[in-house]
């Protein structure tokens, strides 16, 4: 891998990581039960704090600690296929809070697998923790409001 490839990663996560601050701030503005819409908030606040960490990388020193060279990231395994609408339903806003958490959770995780140096591969496993908890906040709203309704 070369320090250019790793620079884009890193470039692509600092802009999911900006999406997903949007589109939790987006949210949290069409939630009307205020403990939903707080945590959104803090959410969108979470994603903030990992795209500052991201921004903050010097990814030039840990270039001589890439290890196994990956041919093909597959990056548009970790874009979200849908985008919200306007006329969507609370359902479908879950699925899409659901899919985003999976993405960025599954993109941390093959990050952290790259590096060899210790400090940036815990940032990378963190991140992807961080990712997994919001992604099990949106699934058991999932399972409190939607199942329930079905």
């Amino acid at each position: 891998m070369k320090i250019e490839e790793l620079k884009d990663i890193i470039a692509f996560a600092i802009e999911k990581e900006q999406e997903a601050v949007d589109f939790y701030n987006l949210l949290s503005g069409r939630v009307k039960v205020k403990p939903i819409t707080e945590e959104l908030r803090k959410i969108a606040a979470v994603e903030e704090s990992h795209r500052d960490r991201l921004k903050k990388m010097d990814v030039s020193g840990y270039f001589q600690k890439v290890v196994n060279p990956v041919q093909n990231l597959k990056i548009a395994d970790y874009l979200v296929d849908k985008e919200p609408s306007p006329d969507m339903k609370w359902q479908d806003l879950l699925q899409i809070a659901m899919r985003r958490e999976l993405a960025s959770m599954h993109l941390y995780t093959d990050l952290a697998k790259l590096i060899t140096d210790s400090p940036s591969r815990q940032l990378f496993e963190n991140l992807a923790a961080e990712e997994g908890a919001h992604k099990l906040f949106f699934e058991k709203l999932w399972d409190e409001e939607v199942l329930t309704d079905n």
